[in-house]
């Protein structure tokens, strides 16, 4: 399993939510650049990547588009914050390649947390788990240079490059392509 999205879920027995993802989920096939959330919808769903990978965009002010985020296979993908404050997408989810990835609604999803206390403890984690993980991404944009941070992307996930064009690897780190390639030079002189 990779660890691009590096909080603690490997740590936490995830084994049922996956079951419940896939026994109960909308099992899609989406081809590549197929998008299956758009930033702004209100009734998003949240989903389990059993095959391929996708990437969290948001669009600023301006229309330019920014690489915020990935979820490639056995991780799950979707705007979960918004989803538990009932607010729409703050991101669209699109196909790397061509992915499967079963979607459960916000509804669906609430029940599972509501089955058992130990379904709730779960969900507590999982939150708990994805702030933690947010505010270390927000602390490294402050104090990494971009050097740091790109080692560290590399360091969690190495085949990234093999997978994203450079100019998405550059979106998510915060810097331009130019940067990425300046930075890989630098480190192949090390």
């Amino acid at each position: 399993m990779s660890n691009i999205n590096e909080y603690h879920l490997s740590r936490l027995d995830l084994e049922g939510l996956r079951e419940f993802f896939i026994q109960q989920g909308d099992c899609r096939v989406v081809r590549r650049k197929e998008y299956i959330v758009r930033q702004g919808e209100r009734f998003h769903p949240i989903g389990f990547v059993e095959r391929g990978m996708f990437r969290h965009l948001r669009t600023d002010s301006s229309g330019k588009e920014h690489v915020v985020g990935y979820s490639p296979e056995n991780e799950f993908a979707g705007d979960y914050a918004a989803l538990l404050c009932g607010q729409p997408s703050s991101i669209s989810l699109q196909a790397v390649c061509d992915s499967t990835i079963y979607l459960v609604s916000h509804n669906d999803l609430e029940n599972f947390w509501q089955q058992s206390p130990a379904h709730q403890q779960l969900g507590r984690n999982v939150a708990e788990q994805l702030f933690a993980m947010s505010y270390r991404r927000l602390t490294d944009s402050y104090c990494l240079t971009p050097e740091e941070r790109y080692v560290d992307l590399m360091r969690r996930y190495p085949t990234l490059k093999e997978q994203v064009p450079l100019r998405e690897i550059a979106s998510f780190i915060g810097v331009t392509p130019e940067t990425v390639s300046r930075i890989r030079r630098a480190l192949l002189q090390k």
